[in-house]
């Protein structure tokens, strides 16, 4: 027979009520995502009915929306990079010149970089700033660009960001049950938040690939674009803009 003190049992109590909350909040984002999914397609029934007012007005808020919402995040993660030099060269300092180590430390260098990555991805991609793995786009015209966008969103960006979306939602609700940290005993207990960028890096890179589908299909039926706010940096202004 096995004794269960009064302690372990209300942790274990506990740990079933998280359970459950993380399962009824995971069908919660499950259903905001499908109700988000005709939304995906918007630039083709922008481009089906350019008449319709409705979804004029809508597409230029969504663009405004996404753009500013992005271009946000991105300056707020920024400030990670210096963060993360300075930890590491102190990580670095210390060890090699007092002989001395902190996992905490250590780890924390990674987290600063996951974020900057993961959550900086969708406003590199605002930017133009993103890796082209292609020789001739630089070559065409803004009509050419704007084809490539449009199609380059629903054929490459958005199916491979639902691909890790849905993935990535078994492990990390796993993660959130058991609110998992380090595999190190002195180890940062957030290994939970860093598992949790990965649906959110695909959601912000959907929702910046979206934006800038509409404003392909925009320069295509030559109407008015959103324009940018005005403290953007001048990298902003660029092919995406399609100026």
């Amino acid at each position: 027979m096995v004794f269960i003190s009064t302690q372990e049992k209300s942790q274990l109590n506990n740990m079933i009520e998280n359970t459950d909350l993380i399962f009824i909040l995971s069908h919660i984002f499950q259903l905001l995502g499908w109700a988000f999914l005709p939304l995906l397609m918007l630039p083709i029934m922008y481009f089906l009915f350019s008449k319709n007012q409705f979804l004029k007005s809508l597409s230029f808020g969504i663009v405004s929306t996404i753009d500013t919402f992005n271009y946000y995040i991105g300056e707020i993660v920024k400030w990670l990079l210096p963060l993360m030099v300075l930890t590491i060269s102190f990580s670095i300092f210390a060890l090699s010149i007092f002989g001395k180590s902190w996992t905490k430390l250590f780890e924390t260098s990674e987290y600063f970089h996951a974020s900057v990555i993961m959550l900086g991805a969708a406003s590199t991609l605002l930017a133009g700033k993103h890796v082209r793995v292609d020789i001739f786009y630089s070559k065409m015209n803004n009509m050419s660009r704007s084809l490539v966008e449009i199609i380059g969103f629903y054929s490459l960006l958005l199916p491979v960001c639902i691909i890790i979306l849905w993935n990535s939602q078994s492990f990390v609700r796993s993660s959130w049950m058991i609110l998992e940290g380090s595999s190190e005993i002195d180890g940062i207990k957030g290994e939970f938040l860093l598992k949790t960028l990965i649906p959110i890096f695909s959601v912000l890179m959907i929702i910046q690939g979206l934006s800038i589908s509409l404003k392909a299909v925009m320069y295509i039926l030559r109407h008015e674009k959103p324009l940018l706010p005005l403290n953007f940096d001048d990298t902003f202004i660029n092919e995406n803009s399609f100026k």
